[in-house]
């Protein structure tokens, strides 16, 4: 259990670092009326992330449960991922001011006149083209669904996965709600500070997560 917990947080978290999901939702929480919008925002990302979980557990299912295979597979795996996450990071590290103002200026286009339902559908898109989110739920979905423990304990991690996953969009409706209206600057700040550095975070992110997978990556094999 500790083993299974210890290989999947990491991409759980690593998988919530989506700066257009997290700075959208900021700016949603960030203006009135807020909370069927955030709502819709989040079933949005959460229907999408949920076809996606469930798909790969239903496919991953069909292996054996933990030993020398899916060991090596895991290790396969996991080396794909980093070498994708490595040619991301590379790419968020070198100056793209261009592509990083145009991202900005599409988000908030994006909340000026949007309903509920267009932010369902926003964060549905954005979550499907969330390749790198993808790129980590894939190897903690085989984890899990390889793991030799009962079904309880791998719906209750999946929980876990999916919650995490997911924190972009609850933390800034959870941080409105405990700050109230006086929170108001302190989003907007988060929100400039997450925009004007989103390629620098996404590239040390990435880069950390590279080295993770490459250890445990290697260490299945």
């Amino acid at each position: 259990m500790a083993d299974l917990l210890f290989s999947v947080i990491p991409l759980g978290i690593g998988a919530a670092f989506t700066p257009s999901l997290f700075a959208l939702q900021l700016l949603i929480v960030g203006n009135d009326p807020w909370r069927t919008k955030a709502l819709a925002a989040f079933l949005g990302s959460a229907v999408a992330f949920g076809i996606a979980v469930t798909i790969l557990l239903l496919g991953f299912a069909q292996l054996p449960t933990t030993g020398s295979s899916t060991d090596l597979l895991d290790g396969v795996i996991r080396l794909v991922a980093a070498a994708l996450l490595g040619a991301a990071a590379i790419y968020f590290f070198i100056p793209h001011p261009g592509v990083q103002s145009k991202v900005r200026a599409s988000i908030e286009h994006r909340v000026t006149r949007a309903t509920p339902m267009d932010f369902f559908g926003i964060t549905f898109v954005l979550s499907i083209k969330d390749f790198s989110s993808f790129i980590l739920i894939i190897p903690a979905m085989h984890d899990i669904a390889v793991a030799n423990v009962d079904w309880p304990i791998k719906a209750a991690v999946t929980l876990l996965v999916f919650t995490l996953a997911l924190s972009a969009l609850t933390l800034p409706p959870l941080l409105r709600t405990a700050l109230g209206n006086p929170g108001k600057k302190l989003l907007t700040k988060i929100y400039t500070f997450t925009m004007n550095r989103q390629f620098i975070i996404m590239g040390v992110v990435f880069t950390l997560l590279t080295l993770y997978l490459v250890i445990s990556g290697i260490n299945s094999l």
